[in-house]
C-alpha cells in the first residue's frame, strides 16, 4: 500500500502536465433547455450490492460493495471482503463525507478522497443540464460538479458513458453496460470494476 501512496503522489504531479479534455470535433453544440435529468443506474431508497475488484499500480484487491441512497447527495457505502472483514465504510451527508472505517493500509487522505470523490459520482440521482451537444446519435449532457464539468452520454433514457473533469483535464471515465459499471481514472492507475449482483428497483 506504501507503493501505491508514492505512485499516487507521483500521479498527481504527473497529471497536472495532462493537456485539457475538449469533446470531438463531431459533437455539435445544440440548444438545451437546461432540464434536470436522473440518473438511470441509481435513485434514492434504493440498495445495491456489487462484486468489486480495484486495481491500482499493480495491485488488485477484490470483495463486495454495498451501496445504499437514502436522499439525493446522501448515501452510505462499504466494502467488504470474501472474509467479511471491512476494508472502508463511507457516508455522505448532503456533501459531507464521513469515514466510518478504513482498514489501517487504506487509511490515507489522497485514498480516502480519491475513493469517496468516486462514489459521490457514481451515486449520483440527478444532474443539471447547462449545455447539450450531438453528433446525430448520441446526445451528451453536460453538468457540472462543483466547478468541473461533467459530460453525459445519452441515448433516449440510457447512460452509456459519463466523463468526470478535474479543472479543464479529464479525471475518470465512467462506463456503464449491462454486465458491470468501469472506472478508470485518467491521472492515477487506478481501474473499479463493480459487477451487479443484487439491485432494489
Amino acid at each position: 500500500m506504501k507503493q501505491i501512496l508514492k505512485c499516487s503522489l507521483f500521479a498527481i504531479w504527473l497529471g497536472s502536465c495532462s493537456p485539457s479534455y475538449n469533446l470531438p470535433a463531431e459533437y455539435q453544440s445544440v440548444a438545451t433547455n437546461k432540464a434536470i435529468i436522473a440518473n438511470p443506474h441509481v435513485r434514492v431508497g434504493e440498495e445495491y450490492l456489487y462484486r468489486a475488484t480495484i486495481t491500482a499500480y499493480g495491485h488488485t484487491f477484490s470483495g463486495l460493495l454495498a451501496a445504499k441512497i437514502t436522499a439525493d447527495n446522501t448515501w452510505r457505502v462499504a466494502l467488504t471482503t470474501d472474509f467479511g472483514n471491512t476494508l472502508f465504510d463511507f457516508e455522505n451527508q448532503s456533501g459531507k463525507i464521513k469515514t466510518n472505517y478504513i482498514t489501517p493500509d487504506l487509511n490515507r487522505k489522497i485514498i480516502i478522497r480519491t475513493l469517496t470523490t468516486d462514489f459521490k459520482h457514481l451515486l449520483k440521482t440527478h444532474w443539471q443540464v447547462t449545455q447539450k451537444y450531438t453528433n446525430g446519435t448520441i446526445e451528451v449532457q453536460q453538468s457540472k460538479d462543483g466547478n468541473d464539468a461533467v459530460y453525459l452520454f445519452t441515448s433516449g433514457t440510457n447512460l452509456s458513458k459519463q466523463l468526470n473533469m478535474q479543472g479543464k483535464k479529464l479525471y475518470t471515465t465512467f462506463t456503464y453496460n449491462s454486465n458491470n459499471i468501469t472506472i478508470e481514472h485518467h491521472t492515477f492507475t487506478i481501474k473499479i470494476v463493480l459487477e451487479p449482483l443484487i439491485i432494489n428497483h
